[in-house]
């Protein structure tokens, strides 16, 4: 398969309505962790190439929070969830109640906060993936780094390894009365991961066997 055959408007349109539901699972786990009305919705959906990864995201130079999680099961690769570091005042008082004291020195209890975040929103993406292909996908515990864009996806295209490598990129809301905080869920598979992937989603949508 090559990236225009999966830029198609029948596979974005799948990708969104999987991301839809995705976003509707962490809006409801956010809530019930919560006790209040958490919203996440879907603003865009791209499948690009790996190098292009930080053109979906806007400014390769911009600060943020970056959740890293390894998937495996029978996808493999990697999930970086990313926010702006100019929004992580909001997004903390949205989580925990509390101001952001140092946005370049985290405490411990701010970092978990946002790990969980990262971890919540993964779950609920992979699980909506997962479902709508019929493929086991499972992430492992999170981790958190403060950086550049570029040097944050620069790590990660080091260890995949492979610049022709496509990406699943999923930009999303989440919001809560006047605060709104928007960040980017971007699925690396491994080599051979990518091919399955669209390979099930060829079949769940009815195209090929």
């Amino acid at each position: 398969m090559n990236l225009q055959e999966l830029t198609t408007p029948f596979y974005l349109d799948a990708l969104k309505e999987m991301g839809n539901v995705g976003a509707g699972n962490a809006a409801t786990a956010l809530s019930k962790m919560l006790g209040r009305r958490i919203d996440v919705a879907v603003s865009k959906v791209s499948v690009i190439p790996l190098p292009s990864a930080a053109e979906f995201i806007g400014n390769r130079e911009e600060n943020v929070a970056a959740v890293y999680l390894p998937i495996q099961g029978d996808v493999n690769g990697k999930v970086l969830l990313m926010f702006p570091i100019q929004g992580l005042s909001d997004m903390l008082q949205m989580l925990t109640g509390q101001s952001l004291k140092d946005p370049v020195n985290l405490t411990d209890y701010e970092a978990s906060a946002i790990k969980e975040l990262g971890s919540i929103m993964t779950g609920a993406y992979l699980s909506a993936l997962s479902r709508f292909i019929q493929l086991t996908i499972v992430h492992g515990v999170p981790d958190l780094t403060l950086d550049m864009t570029q040097a944050v996806l620069d790590s990660v295209m080091a260890e995949i390894g492979q610049n022709d490598n496509l990406v699943i990129a999923i930009e999303s809301e989440m919001s809560e009365a006047d605060r709104l905080m928007t960040g980017q869920f971007l699925l690396f598979p491994e080599a051979g991961s990518v091919e399955k992937i669209f390979r099930a989603f060829s079949l769940a949508l009815g195209l090929k066997g």
